[in-house]
């Protein structure tokens, strides 16, 4: 019998041949398994680098990355990085490579995880060298002399197609193990975990469940990636219950911690995990973090009561603040669940008779009438800079909105004065407008003693609807007589704006509880007449003894002249934050800008 010649069928000829090239070639073809599906899903906590190559390139086109090429700054930079290498030769020599050469060696993907095994948890560490194999070559080669000149060992085994070798103490839980494939090298602290990550590498059908198939790692990561589908450049994850377990382990007690994390509702926590997305259309760089919760929240869980509200500034916030930041929250509920957890733990009555009840003398007030059940459900902070110009001038200004702030401003706040202005240093006030300021008392001793640095002064009043606390007088002075003025509100300011926009932009129809506003310009302002100011620099430089950063900055601040503020202003923009609570727990995205 004659068989048909498939040269004469080009269907089953191209079909036949297809089947034998994948036969042969699959190893060719087959992918090497990136972190998520090489680590376990026991894996207790990760960091990843999608592509150090890729990152770096899109660093170098955010507005810091453009600062940095500026030919104005570049030279200043640059006298500043020469010279903190410098300080770093001690390390060049041990381990044969400078600082640049040392962070090249990444060049593609890199991870490091913690995972949990039969035994103590293991170290595992995947980094992608490529063209930079040399440089980690070298590296391992220095590791191993180190090694074998204390008394260590090298040695290396076949696991599979691959080689593994370990370097350390004879202790075989003191030792590194690792292997190198493809331009890549996978590392461990644990020998077995180390041979199972070999076995997983070359799929040689070891039952691995990896983490990618960890319902709560991919629950966090879906909820990480950019709203048009951006991979992050970096991502984290970490499962604090599972932590805690894997540690605990050996340590004795354990089963009575875990049982009081269970009491206290902290076992409804998931998962945390974010990640961070590099130069993605209109922004800079865009944040985001989820912290995973049971949707039944008990215990402690529910002390995290945020809720849809208003987050217009208020009417003394100045557009020349450095940042704001701004939180509806229903307090009640929270105190009621703090109340309940104290509770649980002393028994009934615990937090009123031992915290509240000795507040109420040391005060002099019903602290649960006269201030818990006040608080109005919004906190807000701000943080501005008071003259003169010190490292620490950033001051921060807190503002509880409160239900009656005519009986706070008339009858609390002058019993809390009455009571404690006699105790300690003391509290003294004064008349600014028609706003009483209380403030603590500082001594002009005191005031001499730290010339350089800003001595707080905690200081409080009503203003509005508000109480208002601060750090520093100057700072309650300066928005008292703000409001009165009422020119230049943060919330008319076209920059905040903007960033409201984006927010609503990335909310659609979603309500947020928080919201933050950052003005970078501003703090760097402050960085920039400090380093123009002959006596800091100083300072600075008294400061700087056996610090290799302090010494760097010195040396360029010196040897450079800086340029005018404009041109490292021009590439600082504002930038945004803002919290959401969903069915799966907390979100937060925090992002800034592009300036173009």
């Amino acid at each position: 019998m004659q068989y048909p010649q498939l040269s004469r069928f080009p269907v089953i000829r191209f079909l036949a041949g297809f089947v034998f090239l994948t036969m042969v070639a699959q190893p060719l073809f087959a992918q090497r398994p990136t972190a998520p599906k090489l680590f376990s899903n026991k894996t207790l906590a990760y960091m990843r680098i999608d592509d150090t190559r890729d990152m770096k390139a899109k660093l170098e086109s955010t507005g810091m990355g453009k600062m940095m090429n500026d030919p104005q700054i570049a030279p200043i930079l640059g006298t500043f990085y020469s010279t903190f290498v410098g300080q770093l030769q001690g390390m060049q020599d041990a381990i044969g490579l400078n600082l640049d050469e040392l962070l090249s060696v990444p060049n593609g993907e890199f991870a490091i995880a913690l995972v949990g095994t039969k035994n103590d948890p293991a170290i595992a560490i995947l980094l992608e060298a490529g063209e930079e194999m040399p440089s980690l070559q070298l590296l391992l080669d220095r590791g191993r002399q180190a090694t074998e000149n204390s008394g260590g060992t090298f040695e290396e085994k076949e696991v599979g197609r691959l080689s593994m070798k370990s370097l350390g103490r004879n202790d075989r839980n003191n030792r590194l193990y690792y292997f190198i494939d493809s331009g890549v090298m996978v590392a461990s602290n644990r020998p077995e975990y180390a041979e199972q990550l070999a076995l997983v590498w070359t799929g040689n059908g070891i039952d691995h469940k990896p983490l990618a198939d960890n319902r709560d790692f991919t629950t966090i990561m879906s909820r990480c990636v950019g709203t048009e589908g951006e991979r992050p450049q970096v991502s984290f994850f970490v499962d604090p219950l599972a932590l805690v377990r894997e540690v605990g382990k050996s340590q004795s007690g354990s089963v009575a911690i875990l049982a009081g994390l269970k009491t206290l509702g902290i076992d409804g926590i998931k998962g945390v995990g974010g990640s961070a997305i590099i130069a993605p259309n209109e922004f800079d760089s865009i944040i985001h973090g989820h912290l995973l919760l049971n949707s039944n929240r008990q215990g402690i869980m529910r002390v995290i009561r945020p809720k849809s509200g208003s987050t217009e500034p208020e009417p003394w916030v100045s557009e020349q603040v450095t940042s704001y930041f701004t939180m509806n929250w229903d307090f009640a509920k929270t105190f009621k669940a703090i109340e309940e957890i104290v509770d649980t733990f002393g028994g009934e009555g615990t937090l009123e008779s031992r915290a509240i009840s000795q507040a109420n003398r040391f005060l002099g007030i019903d602290l649960r009438k006269d201030v818990i059940e006040q608080l109005d459900d919004r906190l807000s902070l701000v943080q501005l800079i008071v003259p003169p110009k010190k490292i620490n001038s950033q001051s921060n200004v807190y503002s509880i909105h409160v239900k009656d702030p005519s009986k706070m401003k008339t009858e609390v706040l002058p019993k809390i004065f009455e009571k404690i202005k006699g105790q300690g240093p003391g509290l003294s006030s004064k008349l600014l407008g028609d706003t009483t300021i209380y403030y603590a008392n500082i001594s002009q001793e005191a005031s001499e003693r730290v010339r350089n640095i800003r001595l707080p002064q905690p200081a409080f009043c009503i203003l509005g609807k508000e109480l208002i606390a601060s750090d520093s007088l100057s700072a309650i002075e300066e928005i008292v007589k703000f409001e009165s003025s009422g020119d230049g509100l943060l919330a008319d300011s076209i920059e905040f704006k903007l960033v409201r926009d984006r927010i609503k932009a990335q909310l659609k129809n979603s309500e947020m509880s928080v919201l933050a506003y950052q003005r970078p310009e501003e703090g760097m302002r402050l960085m920039y007449d400090l380093a123009t100011d002959p006596e800091n620099i100083d300072n600075l430089e008294r400061m700087s003894e056996n610090n290799p950063f302090f010494t760097a900055l010195v040396t360029a601040v010196r040897s450079k002249k800086l340029p005018p503020f404009e041109v490292i202003a021009k590439y600082l923009a504002p930038g945004g934050a803002f919290l959401v609570d969903e069915e799966t727990g907390l979100h937060y995205t925090g992002f800034s800008m592009r300036r173009e």
